[in-house]
């Protein structure tokens, strides 16, 4: 009787330490969820989509994709605010909707609301014009607009464009008039028709311009575009602004550390595979990578420099 209570016993406590190792399983024991926060077929979703195969072999579990388009990304940031910090709801934007957007409307999320996995790519975004204008770069822009007494006039597809824009006019004391758009192709085919003098494009000009069609003034990225390598930034012109715009990923701040290496190791294997890389090279956006603390300081610094800009 004895013999058989002792082993009632421990049977039961084998149970409970069986169901207790159960309890503290290492992530991920469910499927993932990014939720993209630009509809079907763009950019966004087009390279999340690409990584998506990757990253469910990284994780050793199926990862499922979702669009909720809308505020250029912040209506899927504000939805996974509300999800648990537990590595199972991320979300998909792009760099500007934390760095930028924040400070420019009442939003409901700030950049301490997230934490930063991952990001790929570059949009290689410009300022272009029409090469029958005869400017080589953007200090050519300038000077034209210093020579006319209404200035000039540029399609915009931002609030970004149109912050970078007031700032450089400020600075030179010029008038550059923004034209709203409603994106990159109707910002390219008001240049391309000569109804305005120039525009900012996040990329879609690309084409047109390896054609010829189209001259790009300068970029706005730290580095220059690829391909058009000799045209320069706009901080070697001596403006202290710049854009490095790139496909996000962000998850509830609050990520216990292992979850978040595990899905930061993900990213980095993710962002290596061929599919990816051949969607980034298609949309003219490099193989750039960053991940974890260097991307949180990267995109934290890009914040402070909007935020002195709106100043």
């Amino acid at each position: 009787m004895k013999l058989s209570l002792f082993n009632m016993v421990a049977g039961i406590g084998a149970a409970l330490i069986a169901s207790s190792g159960a309890a503290v399983a290492e992530y991920p024991e469910k499927e993932v969820t990014i939720t993209v926060g630009f509809g079907p077929g763009g950019g966004v979703d087009t390279i999340t989509r690409a990584a998506a195969d990757a990253l469910s072999t990284a994780l050793g579990q199926s990862l499922v994709v979702e669009n909720q388009p809308g505020a250029g990304g912040g209506l899927a940031l504000t939805a996974l605010m509300s999800k648990p910090a537990d590595g199972y709801n991320l979300a998909a934007a792009i760099t500007t909707t934390v760095s930028f957007d924040p400070h420019t409307s009442d939003l409901a999320y700030n950049i301490d609301n997230f934490d930063y996995i991952g990001a790929f790519g570059v949009f290689p975004e410009a300022i272009v014009a029409l090469p029958a204008k005869g400017w080589k770069d953007f200090s050519d822009v300038i000077a034209a607009a210093k020579e006319s007494d209404s200035g000039l006039t540029y399609a915009s597809t931002t609030s970004l464009d149109r912050v970078v824009m007031a700032a450089i006019a400020e600075q030179e004391g010029v008038m550059l008039k923004p034209v709203p758009t409603k994106g990159g192709a109707e910002a390219v085919a008001q240049t391309l028709g000569g109804h305005v003098d120039f525009a900012y494009s996040s990329g879609t000009y690309y084409a047109q311009a390896k054609a010829g069609e189209l001259a790009v003034m300068a970029g706005l990225g730290t580095n220059p575009i690829p391909g058009f390598e000799d045209v320069p930034t706009l901080t070697s012109l001596g403006y202290d602004m710049s854009s490095v715009n790139m496909v996000i990923y962000a998850a509830p701040a609050g990520l216990p550390d292992d979850v978040k290496a595990k899905l930061v190791e993900a990213f980095e294997a993710a962002a290596k595979s061929d599919k990816v890389l051949e969607v980034l090279a298609g949309r003219n956006m490099g193989s750039y990578i960053l991940t974890g603390d260097a991307f949180d300081e990267q995109i934290r610094a890009q914040s402070a420099q909007f935020k002195a800009a709106m100043k």
